[in-house]
């Protein structure tokens, strides 16, 4: 018989990974799920650690109430952060009531992370009533007794205004009234006035302008000197201008009338002396600027007016800024605006101007047109330079102004009858 084959040891043994599978195959099961399962208890012990660490990683504050118009951002809500934020956002408080804001933090496992928190914007400012102790109206008057005294609020554009108590506007009498008004967030402020009602007294005429007049010479040497340059501004009331004589007796700059709006949502017409002004003032060597005469309610229409406007300028030479000139005061009650909002039509229009004025050949900028006192009651600070308005023989305006227009009733050869004198600070 043939012998038997001898195999050697390490005849017909497998060392592939197949063969190793084969032999050790409940071995390597057991590592890949041990494996699976450390990953599985890593991830879910990393979002209970994740959970944990964000249920306490921000903390807000107990009051989430801003006042309209604060400038705040998502840290000023925030009482504590363990982490840092991502972008501190600013937060819209240019409306009332709730405001959802999101925001982004890193949090002390330097993870990113989402967030929100819901502020809420209020009004605590009570309106404000401009008026005096004592109006007069004849047996009669059928007018909003309203309206006699100026008044609005800081963001209601319509405040409830109401006169208070009895009288009666057919009988000769004085009656102690009170006047309130009342926004939209239950703010109120009151004031007490006394009505009088009188017997109409026959008209005695047109008043005539008694105001001293200024002349040009004197008023430079009253308030010129270094630093300064004096100027008139002008429009179609001082009519035909020889800009010659007003340049040669001493005038250093001119501000001239574009045009002006037909009350509220009414065209804009060109002053018709416009042009010429422009021309003849520079053609003489005159720094000029301009204004526009405005009845803008909104902020869309302001942006229109200074669009307006800028065109207008195109081809002339307007080295001095170009003024936003509202004024209607006396009628504020039925604008149907808030101080808010006429502070927010200035701007836009200004910042319009502005932005057309840097594309101009010879730049120009934007300047807010007002009186002292609605510089100090209803203006604020918009980010241009201001044309101070007050008639006296000195400035008592404590903010800061480019320009003072001390006198209507101003006389400058080459121009006839009265116009408005200004001092231009140039530095």
């Amino acid at each position: 018989m043939p012998s038997p084959v001898e195999l050697s040891p390490l005849e017909g043994k497998d060392f592939g990974m197949k063969g190793w599978l084969k032999r050790y195959w409940g071995f390597a099961l057991a590592i890949v799920l041990l494996a699976i399962a450390g990953v599985v208890a890593w991830r879910v012990w990393d979002a209970a650690e994740d959970e944990r660490v964000d249920a306490v990683a921000v903390t807000l504050k107990d009051d989430l109430t801003v006042p309209f118009g604060k400038e705040v951002r998502v840290s000023d809500f925030l009482e504590d952060l363990q982490g840092s934020l991502v972008d501190d956002t600013e937060i819209d408080t240019e409306r009332l009531g709730e405001v959802e804001v999101e925001f982004e933090y890193i949090n002390v496992r330097n993870k990113r992370r989402k967030r929100s928190l819901v502020v809420e914007v209020i009004d605590t400012v009570a309106p404000k009533i401009y008026g005096s102790s004592l109006y007069t109206v004849n047996r009669g008057y059928n007018g909003d007794l309203t309206n006699l005294m100026m008044s609005g609020d800081d963001v209601d554009d319509t405040p409830r205004r109401e006169v208070v108590g009895k009288y009666d506007l057919d009988k000769v009498s004085d009656y102690v009234l009170e006047y309130v008004i009342t926004d939209a967030s239950g703010n109120t402020a009151k004031q007490p006035f006394t009505l009088r009602v009188v017997e109409p007294q026959p008209s005695s005429g047109g008043a005539s302008n008694s105001l001293p007049k200024l002349e040009f010479a004197e008023a430079k040497r009253l308030y010129g000197g270094e630093g300064k340059k004096m100027g008139v501004d002008v429009s179609q009331w001082q009519g035909e201008i020889d800009w010659r004589k007003v340049k040669d007796a001493g005038v250093e700059f001119a501000m001239i009338r574009v045009g002006y709006q037909k009350g509220y949502g009414g065209e804009y017409v060109e002053d018709p002396y416009f042009a010429e002004n422009m021309r003849g003032a520079t053609e003489v060597g005159l720094p000029v600027g301009a204004y526009f005469y405005s009845y803008a309610d909104s902020e869309e229409e302001a942006r229109a007016q200074a669009e307006w406007v800028a065109t207008k300028l195109d081809g002339f030479e307007v080295g001095l800024p170009v003024a936003f000139d509202w004024e209607d005061w006396g009628n504020f009650n039925i604008a149907g605006m808030s101080f808010w909002k006429i502070n927010r039509v200035a701007k836009a229009f200004l910042d319009t101007i502005a932005e057309r004025g840097a594309k101009a050949i010879i730049p120009y900028s934007g300047m807010l047109y007002g009186s002292k006192v609605y510089l100090e009651r209803i203006w604020e600070d918009l980010g241009h330079p201001v044309w101070l308005a007050q008639y006296y023989d000195r400035v008592t305006y404590t903010g800061e102004y480019m320009m003072w227009q001390l006198s209507c009733t101003g006389r400058v050869d080459g121009i006839a009858g009265d116009v408005d004198l200004d001092v231009w600070y140039v530095d």
